[in-house]
């Protein structure tokens, strides 16, 4: 259902028209990578009583949170058209599809839930659930960094089992 809009997708791609533009799109995106893991992972540690301890979570998601949201819109950016250039063959990748879905889960997660947390009044989640919160968004995030390093170099239907028969 949705191969004629990947098939459209890459027919855009512009990476073919230079030898910089690919490298140089696939640099920013790393640099938002590590930017966007950087605020998620200070704050998530503080979650775990784990750094910076003198200030307050609220303080310190503050604080993260314009890094968080330029980074993320960095990925998506830089993301978005670096995907454009093999859009066929991510279609029919598993692993790509379970990228995507952890994606909209760690987005979902991360703007409810540790918002919520994070954001919220001192003392009104307690330490177990700030740490419980903290340990899920480093495991969701950290696994949507692997998936999308590891997209073409393991099988592309590593994952069937979990995204279902191969969409291609």
């Amino acid at each position: 259902m949705l191969l004629p809009f990947f098939k459209w997708m890459e027919s855009l791609a512009v990476y073919d028209a230079s030898i910089y533009l690919g490298p140089g799109v696939n640099i920013v995106h790393l640099c938002a990578m590590v930017t966007f893991l950087g605020a998620l992972m200070v704050v998530d540690l503080r979650l775990l009583g784990v750094g910076l301890t003198h200030q307050p979570v609220a303080v310190v998601a503050n604080d993260a949170r314009p890094w968080l949201i330029g980074a993320l819109v960095m990925l998506f950016l830089t993301g978005i058209p670096a995907m454009m250039a093999t859009a066929t063959a991510q279609y029919g990748n598993s692993i790509f599809w379970t990228k995507m879905y952890l994606l909209g889960l760690g987005l979902l997660f991360t703007f409810t839930v540790r918002d919520r947390v994070a954001l919220g009044e001192a003392g009104r989640a307690g330490g177990g659930t700030a740490k419980l919160v903290g340990l899920a968004s480093i495991v969701i995030w950290l696994g949507v960094a692997a998936l999308a390093r590891l997209i073409m170099m393991i099988p592309g239907n590593t994952f069937e089992w979990l995204v279902g028969a191969s969409v291609s």
